[in-house]
C-alpha cells in the first residue's frame, strides 16, 4: 500500500472489501436469551438454537454429529447446484447451520455483535466478538466474524491472523476465504487471493462477486506473462 494512503481510501478502488453477510432479522427465541451480563454461566453445551432459514426447513443443530452431517450434505449441494437462485438458497441453510454455536450465550452475543457491526457501532460489536472468542475458541463463526470487523477496524493484521483461525476450524467457510482473498489484494499479493478466491469458488461456484475475482485475477497473471 502506498505511504500515506489510508486503508479506507485503498479498499475504494480495486477491490472493494466483501460487504458484511447479512444477519437474521432477529433473534431466535429472543424472550429465552440469555443476558450479555452472565455469559460465563452458559456451557458449551448449552440448548441449540431453532433456525428455519426460507423454505421453512428446521436446520437446528442438536448435536456436533448434526453439524458434521448437514453440513457434509449441504456443501456438496452448494458445488453442484447450477442455477444462482437456487445457491444462494442452499448458501442461506448454510448460514443457518453457521450461527449456532451449540451456547445459547455465544448465540446472544454474536447476533448482538452482527447487529451492531451492521449499523456501524463497531466498539459494541468488537466486545461482543471478543466474548464469543473467550467464550469459545474453537467456533468458526466468531473468527470469521471477528476477522471481518479487524478489516473494518484498519487492523489487517488481526483480520488475516481471524479470518485464518476461522478457515483451520472450518476449511469450507466460502466467506471467510472470500474477505481474507480481498484483503490480500489489499495488501497487494493478488497471487495469494487468487489461490484463496479459486478455492472459495470450488466451494460456492455460482457466486458472482466470487468468480469475477477468479477472473479477473486470472486474466491479470496472463497478462503479466505475455
Amino acid at each position: 500500500m502506498a505511504s500515506g494512503q489510508s486503508f479506507a481510501q485503498s479498499v475504494e478502488q480495486e477491490p472493494a472489501l466483501p460487504p458484511l453477510a447479512p444477519s437474521p432479522k432477529e433473534l431466535p427465541h429472543k424472550e429465552q436469551a440469555p443476558k450479555e451480563e452472565s455469559p460465563k454461566e452458559e456451557s458449551k453445551d448449552g440448548p441449540a438454537t431453532s433456525t428455519a432459514p426460507k423454505g421453512g426447513k428446521d436446520l437446528t443443530v442438536r448435536s456436533e454429529e448434526d453439524r458434521v452431517k448437514m453440513l457434509a450434505e449441504l456443501f456438496v449441494r452448494l458445488k453442484s447446484e447450477t442455477e444462482e437462485e437456487d445457491a444462494v438458497l442452499i448458501a442461506e441453510e448454510v448460514w443457518a447451520v453457521f450461527l449456532q454455536s451449540g451456547s445459547a450465550s455465544v448465540d446472544y452475543l454474536l447476533h448482538r455483535g452482527i447487529a451492531a457491526q451492521n449499523r456501524g457501532d463497531n466498539k459494541l460489536a468488537r466486545r461482543m466478538y471478543d466474548h464469543v472468542l473467550r467464550l469459545q475458541p474453537n467456533y468458526a463463526e466468531g473468527w470469521s466474524r471477528s476477522g471481518r470487523l479487524a478489516a473494518d477496524e484498519e487492523d489487517l493484521n488481526r483480520a488475516v491472523s481471524d479470518t485464518t483461525q476461522a478457515l483451520i476450524l472450518e476449511p469450507r467457510h466460502f466467506y471467510a476465504l472470500w474477505t481474507l482473498g480481498n484483503i490480500l489484494e489489499t495488501l497487494e499479493r493478488p497471487d495469494d487471493a487468487f489461490e484463496v478466491y479459486e478455492e472459495a469458488n470450488k466451494i460456492y461456484p455460482t457466486h458472482k462477486q466470487i468468480k469475477e475475482r477468479v477472473e479477473r485475477l486470472k486474466e491479470s497473471a496472463k497478462g503479466k506473462a505475455l
